[in-house]
């Protein structure tokens, strides 16, 4: 008595399964789910991770020469040259932080020394937007290796692996 009790109820349980599941599949027939992919992450100009957190969007970018840059874009990826805003950079081994500051230059903002060669390093990116705003942080591993899905660098990585 108590097995068919138990296959009424899981008989019953499958069946709600089933129709939830029949219902969300035709609920996404000819919703084209590659717009929410490519939509979600981009790369900012030069190739480097882009930060959405600030208005306008900021991209972080590690130049050949280890110098840490920061260029503003706004919503349509185009560069905005910097109005007042502080970054600052905090990375590495919590015993022995990187601080570093950053200084305008070619209408970017530039870290004023290089970033050691460190594999993975985390960092921690500041920017305060304006005076009056709050300082919003940006937290990432600065992991140099190559994407083989995107061809960018794994910090900057679109592709979503």
């Amino acid at each position: 008595m108590k097995i068919n009790q138990h296959l009424a109820v899981l008989t019953l349980g499958l069946s709600f399964l089933y129709g939830a599941l029949t219902t969300q599949a035709q609920a996404d027939e000819g919703h084209d789910h590659t717009e929410h992919a490519q939509a979600e992450k981009k790369a900012g100009p030069n190739g480097g991770r882009l930060i959405k957190v600030v208005e306008p969007h900021a991209e972080f970018f590690l130049t050949a020469d280890r110098f840490a840059q920061v260029t503003f874009v706004d919503d349509h990826g185009e560069v905005v040259a910097p109005e007042g805003q502080v970054v600052s950079l905090v990375g590495g081994d919590r015993s022995d932080p990187v601080r570093l500051s950053f200084t305008l230059v070619y209408g970017v903002l530039r870290s004023t020394s290089p970033l050691p060669e460190k594999p993975n390093m985390p960092i921690v990116l500041s920017i305060k937007p304006t005076a009056d705003a709050k300082t919003v942080r940006e937290k990432f591993y600065l992991n140099e290796s190559e994407c083989g899905g995107c061809d960018y660098q794994e910090y900057a990585c679109i592709c979503g692996h």
